[in-house]
């Protein structure tokens, strides 16, 4: 089986040679389609592209990504951005998986690299972990990335694109396998910008107000970057509405009414997550905030102490709580 890596790209200097030469040896094609770059993204690509393609950019990544679809000639797709990496242990999983009858595409775990532990869906990253690349952590988000090369696989939606809806459910797999994501490496492409940018085109989407996913992110776009906590509320609890998630998009919203300053409301969200079984150092440490603030120390003690058994939130943040604790049963 061949399997064919196509990527879309545009201004990626900083990014691409290390991505395709990590995986140039792992893959049996490389397809790239290049929709406008200035920077020398193109002469780099063509190192190392078997097909490189000029797409004239028409604001819908999906034609794009669809282009470099239909001039691929292996038998399987690997899509990978130019900031993504596959650890070189991963790619036999691939291989694997590519010789099932079983399944048509698989969904392979990503890694979103960042230093913010305030985020509701943070993961502290292990001191051994060579791939966070000094980041604090990640949050993770399934994506399908490795589909049969068939005419009717076809990525759907202008932003945030995905090829799901190409593939009946019974033959979707998942992979154990990590996506490696520095959306937030390159100083020259603020991670702001391109938020900014994609939540203004999901919000244009005609189906943006069912669906769910795309709520989803585009709560989480106004809540981290444009600070609009009001719209990320509206979203994420849309999002949980329409069935998306409900335990984290809820608890995005709870995020995003404490952010706003409303506490009661936060507060309600939080606890009723809590009881429902729901466990984050994020909601643990804003959960313990709003104790103090009702002036429940014991209860606040509880909380952080909980936060940190979850793996805290870095060793500085860890250190504050410690000595919050203290306080708090002193």
């Amino acid at each position: 089986m061949r399997l064919s890596l196509c990527m879309i790209v545009k201004d990626e200097a900083f990014f691409i040679e290390e991505c395709l030469a990590a995986a140039a040896p792992h893959v049996d094609e490389i397809v790239v389609v290049d929709t406008g770059s200035t920077d020398g993204t193109r002469d780099i690509a063509a190192r190392y592209a078997d097909t490189l393609l000029d797409f004239e950019w028409i604001e819908n990544f999906s034609a794009a990504r669809n282009a470099g679809l239909a001039a691929a000639t292996g038998d399987w797709i690997l899509v990978l951005d130019a900031d993504e990496r596959i650890a070189a242990e991963d790619y036999p999983r691939l291989r694997e998986a590519m010789a099932t009858t079983a399944f048509d595409g698989f969904y392979l775990t990503t890694r979103n690299y960042t230093s913010n532990t305030t985020r509701s869906d943070f993961i502290l990253a292990t001191p051994d972990d060579s791939m966070s690349r000094g980041y604090a952590g990640y949050a993770l988000h399934p994506i399908m990335k490795l589909f049969r090369a068939r005419d009717d696989i076809r990525y759907e939606g202008g932003v945030h694109e995905i090829v799901d809806g190409s593939i009946v459910d019974s033959r979707r797999g998942t992979l154990d396998a990590i996506i490696h994501h520095y959306g937030e490496a390159n100083p020259e492409r603020p991670k702001k910008d391109r938020a900014l940018r994609y939540l203004s085109m999901m919000e244009n989407e005609p189906y943006f107000k069912e669906d769910g996913r795309l709520l989803s992110m585009a709560g989480s776009a106004a809540m981290y970057f444009a600070e609009d906590y009001a719209k990320a509320n509206r979203y994420l609890r849309r999002a949980a509405e329409l069935g998306y998630e409900p335990s984290r998009s809820l608890e995005g919203a709870a995020e995003a009414a404490y952010r706003h300053g409303n506490y009661g409301e936060a507060q309600d969200l939080y606890r009723r997550l809590y009881d429902d079984g729901q466990r984050t150092t994020s909601l643990c440490l804003n959960l313990a905030n709003l104790a103090v603030r009702s002036g429940d120390k014991p209860r606040a003690a509880s909380l952080l102490e909980e936060c940190l058994a979850l793996g805290g939130m870095g060793p500085q943040t860890d250190e504050t709580i410690r000595r919050n604790i203290e306080f708090l049963k002193n």
